[in-house]
């Protein structure tokens, strides 16, 4: 299927639908995940918009879409998506850490797979929050810490096969069980002659086994440490999603759906966290403490306090 995807000219209709084709059948419930149906009308800022997937979802379900990506390559390509099928959207290049909106420029920011890239998550959390109107949504995916993948795979599995890669004999053998291109995994026997010690450190496994041997990083987050990421939000919520029928080879591939949905609820790679910024209100005079002699004219404290 990755060869299929990229036998297709870049740029043309015939490439963008084998793409969506190819995403939406490893990534089943990303769609209802996000609900595109309850976007229409909403001003939407998909941080890290790859090819335009979803961007294209959000902009035919009627949002006043907007793309934020730290590369030139996936504005690009995105825009060219929304030339081809005649679809009205902006496409800005920046930094998720520094979104270049104003304050309170969205009523929902989604982005999936991006903001565990970044040095400083917490940070575009920050930031997430400060573009979205009262009352807008967040909808992020991030990687799971308490997964399969993070504790077997990453954890034993893969590193199981780093020692399988120092050998003419081993590559051949892994390509044989995980189905991985030759290329790639000629690049990780390269890393780990390089500095075998290093590359079995958990962050470079994270790193380096996640998107390429050569992705320079990657986070990956708990639920609790999500929610303290989200503090400002209310209604925080969370689910586990995501099964990788190559985690499990051999078997992994003849579980029925419904068993990798049951796996992915509880052991799945990602975290989607749904979140909403509190609406502005009034609070009551009795909840703002005001000491006798701070020289603050009370009433008038009281009569301007707003919390968010």
């Amino acid at each position: 299927m990755r060869l299929m995807v990229h036998q297709r000219p870049r740029g043309t209709r015939a490439f963008y639908r084998s793409l969506d084709e190819h995403r939406y059948k490893v990534h089943r419930r990303l769609q209802s995940a996000v609900g595109f149906e309850k976007t229409s009308g909403l001003r939407v800022l998909e941080i890290g918009c790859g090819c335009g997937s979803e961007a294209e979802c959000f902009a035919r379900a009627g949002a006043h879409y907007t793309a934020v990506d730290l590369t030139n390559a996936a504005v690009s390509i995105t825009q060219r998506r929304f030339q081809l099928a005649k679809l009205k959207g902006r496409f800005v290049q920046g930094d998720a850490e520094n979104l270049p909106f104003a304050d309170g420029s969205f009523d929902l920011v989604y982005s999936h797979g991006v903001l565990h890239h970044t040095p400083d998550t917490p940070r575009t959390i920050r930031e997430v929050h400060r573009v979205l109107s009262p009352g807008g949504r967040a909808v992020i995916m991030v990687y799971y810490r308490d997964s399969f993948n993070y504790l077997v795979n990453l954890g034993l599995v893969r590193r199981f096969r780093a020692h399988l890669l120092r050998t003419e004999l081993g590559i051949k053998l892994a390509r044989t069980i995980w189905r991985e291109p030759e290329e790639e995994l000629r690049r990780h026997a390269e890393l780990i002659r390089q500095d075998p010690g290093s590359y079995l450190e958990m962050q470079n496994m994270l790193n380096r086994n996640t998107d390429g041997p050569d992705n320079p990083l990657s986070q990956a987050f708990s639920k609790a440490s999500a929610q303290r990421m989200f503090w400002q939000f209310r209604d925080v919520k969370t689910e586990v999603m995501f099964w990788n029928p190559n985690w499990l080879p051999g078997v992994g591939k003849l579980l029925p759906h419904s068993i990798e949905d049951r796996l992915a609820s509880r052991w799945g790679w990602h975290l989607w966290i749904y979140a909403q910024k509190r609406h502005l209100e009034f609070t009551r005079p009795t909840e703002i403490p005001c000491p006798a002699h701070s020289g603050i004219n009370n009433e008038q404290v009281l009569s301007e306090a707003l919390v968010s």
